[in-house]
């Protein structure tokens, strides 16, 4: 089951400005999640594609470096930068309230100023990934009065909260939504593998997914993190893939009373 979803232009005037198309698609199965294409228009975009083409310039490293895509996420086979705030150019959308409330908006999450933005890099051939639901709990240095606060591992652990940083200015929430925006990926074709996967249940076969969502330029997936919201990187068999990956962050007693506190996946 499908409906539309219509994306206004009274989340942040600079926002309506650059978006392409307004006419988002809800779908239902296997659990809630939102697509849309053409999502950016034609220069936006392209201003986008260019600034993670110029890190991809830098070449891949196989150790964890802050400055291009590199080996920084345990047990997935991807390489990964992050993005800081004061973003400069069309990639510091993907840390400004307007696109933050915008997501939050889509699934009814209660806005934090949490949030988690990068890209993910994956070479030709990579491995799967593996099938989860992302309803972790997780830390960020507390954020006072900013309006986007991003993580600092270097003080605060995301997955653990170890660190420098005392008690009181940490805080710990629970990823609240996920979005999947798509680029770089020219000339992909059906049966090269690279989508998404979402998936009925944590033990289905990796390979066979309710539904697949194809790694298109300038197209989006967004999920609310929930119990079922089950989903994996497919290996890319004849391109590399590319993605902008971004999270949203909900409190941990909003999340504990919509969810129960043993429903959230803890990290192993």
């Amino acid at each position: 089951m499908s409906a539309a979803v219509t994306v206004g232009q009274d989340v942040l005037p600079s926002l309506g400005a650059v978006l392409a198309s307004r006419a988002w698609l809800r779908r239902g199965r296997p659990f809630p999640h939102v697509v849309a294409w053409d999502v950016f228009k034609p220069d936006f975009y392209a201003g986008m594609a260019r600034q993670v083409r110029a890190l991809l310039d830098r070449q891949l490293s196989e150790t964890p470096d802050g400055e291009r895509f590199s080996r920084n996420i345990a047990g997935y086979d991807a390489y990964g930068v992050g993005l800081r705030p004061g973003q400069p150019g069309p990639l510091g959308l993907f840390l400004s309230p307007g696109w933050r409330d915008l997501m939050c908006g889509l699934f009814g999450v209660g806005a934090t100023p949490y949030v988690f933005a990068g890209a993910h890099h994956h070479t030709v051939g990579s491995a799967h990934g593996f099938i989860h639901n992302d309803l972790n709990p997780v830390w960020f240095p507390a954020a006072g009065d900013r309006e986007i606060q991003v993580p600092n591992n270097q003080v605060c652990a995301y997955k653990t909260g170890f660190g420098s940083l005392a008690e009181p200015e940490k805080v710990q929430v629970v990823r609240g939504a996920a979005v999947i925006f798509y680029l770089l990926n020219d000339g992909w074709a059906s049966g090269d593998g690279g989508e998404t996967g979402l998936y009925e249940s944590p033990y289905a076969s990796i390979t066979d997914p309710a539904v697949r969502c194809p790694p298109e330029n300038n197209s989006l997936i967004a999920f609310e993190c929930s119990p079922s919201s089950f989903h994996s990187f497919l290996s890319n068999r004849r391109l590399p893939r590319t993605s902008i990956i971004m999270w949203v962050h909900r409190a941990l007693d909003e999340a504990v009373a919509k969810f129960g506190a043993e429903r959230l996946e803890q990290w192993r």
